[in-house]
């Protein structure tokens, strides 16, 4: 069975009851616990470091901070989540991939011009272009490199779409639908 690295959307929809969607993000690691209960395969529940940095700058821009508040969600990542995954060599080389394969196939004609600088094909309007957060696109490549299965709410349709052919591929679930989980 895969382990699961879940998203920062993902990761807060568990945390809180006030969600919506918190039930249906409960019933499904509940169902996963369930199901692997008596299986000598039990998949871990990983937040990668890139999530990590995102929960750290959304308490870092809070209006109004809650140390306290910020404190208990903290805790819980780190209690319900121990498994952390950094950005390693293959989730780069993964990164690269997915990051050309989308520049292939979304980049505007003027971007693909032969002889341009690396740093040329890196601008924050490029992804808006190839239709990808930065931060998904890292996680993405994580999941792809170490073979687990992408827990996110977003639709990432660009990067699914060029991802489809990669081997391994992309795999993801959306826990906030009930009965999601397929591992």
């Amino acid at each position: 069975m895969r382990d699961f690295i879940l998203d920062t959307q993902t990761i807060r929809y568990w945390y809180d009851p006030q969600c919506l969607q918190h039930d249906a993000v409960v019933g499904n690691i509940n169902a996963l616990r369930k199901r692997t209960a008596s299986s000598a395969d039990v998949p871990k529940l990983v937040v990668s470091v890139v999530t990590l940095g995102e929960i750290e700058f959304g308490h870092r821009v809070a209006r109004v901070p809650l140390p306290d508040a910020q404190e208990a969600y903290t805790s819980f990542v780190r209690k319900q989540l121990p498994f952390r995954l950094e950005v390693s060599e293959d989730a780069a080389a993964a990164y690269g991939e997915l990051r050309k394969l989308l520049f292939d196939k979304y980049a505007p004609g003027e971007k693909r011009k032969p002889k341009m600088r690396p740093e040329q094909l890196i601008d924050p309007v490029q992804a808006i272009a190839l239709q990808i957060q930065e931060n998904d696109l890292w996680l993405c490549a994580q999941a792809i490199a170490h073979g687990m299965v992408l827990v996110t709410n977003d639709r990432m349709q660009a990067i699914q779409n060029v991802a489809a052919g990669m081997i391994p591929p992309l795999v993801t679930e959306n826990w906030t639908l009930p009965e999601a989980v397929r591992g």
